[in-house]
């Protein structure tokens, strides 16, 4: 059963769902198809989304409550403020998610991404940071970043982003499961009732 798992490399909200949706996947033994984009410069802006800074103060100052509330519920370190937040680049380590997948990474180096940035204090766009990552995962740094800075990556970056919007996906992180959309890490017992209902 395959899930497309559309994310941003600089969400919050995928972060805290990180643990979870992973143990669905072995649960159920689900292909998932990682779909890293560019939520806020092509998502956003063609499916009526606004970037943090622009929100409304009400809004802003709630997102802070509730990844606060969420954290705490599930047991997830995380700095809501973190040093850097947004990525001075999130193109770049979305584009080193690519490149890993395409080298046989499933999941981790995401993940890894998402915990330096939100619970380490990490910048994810700092190509030592992103050194760092390959290092932990045994993953060969400038075949990964000469990938990362690829054509062929940047092509697929695209697609990810375009695919989203043609399948109504407009916030992160999204699961798509038999066309079906799953908006949010609180959404994730909705996608667990949709795999059971094939399962049974």
């Amino acid at each position: 059963m395959r899930v497309d798992y559309y994310f941003s490399i600089a969400s919050p909200f995928s972060y805290l769902a990180v643990e979870r949706f992973s143990s669905l996947i072995k649960k159920y033994n689900l292909e998932v198809v990682e779909k890293p984009f560019d939520l806020v410069g092509t998502v956003f802006s063609n499916t009526g989304g606004l970037p943090v800074p622009k929100r409304h103060p009400s809004r802003q100052k709630y997102r802070l409550i509730e990844i606060n509330r969420i954290a705490k519920k599930f047991n997830v370190p995380i700095n809501n403020q973190p040093k850097f937040f947004p990525p001075s680049d999130p193109h770049l380590p979305a584009k080193f998610v690519i490149a890993a997948c395409k080298k046989g990474d499933e999941l981790n180096f995401s993940n890894t991404c998402l915990e330096y940035l939100w619970a380490l204090e990490k910048d994810i766009s700092d190509y030592k940071v992103l050194q760092e990552i390959c290092e932990k995962l045994n993953l060969k740094f400038e075949d990964i970043k000469n990938l990362a800075l690829s054509d062929e990556v940047d092509a697929k970056y695209k697609e990810n982003s375009k695919d989203a919007i043609n399948q109504n996906v407009f916030g992160a992180p999204s699961y798509v499961f038999k066309n079906e959309i799953f908006w949010g890490q609180d959404r994730l017992e909705y996608l667990e009732d949709a795999i059971k209902n094939i399962t049974i």
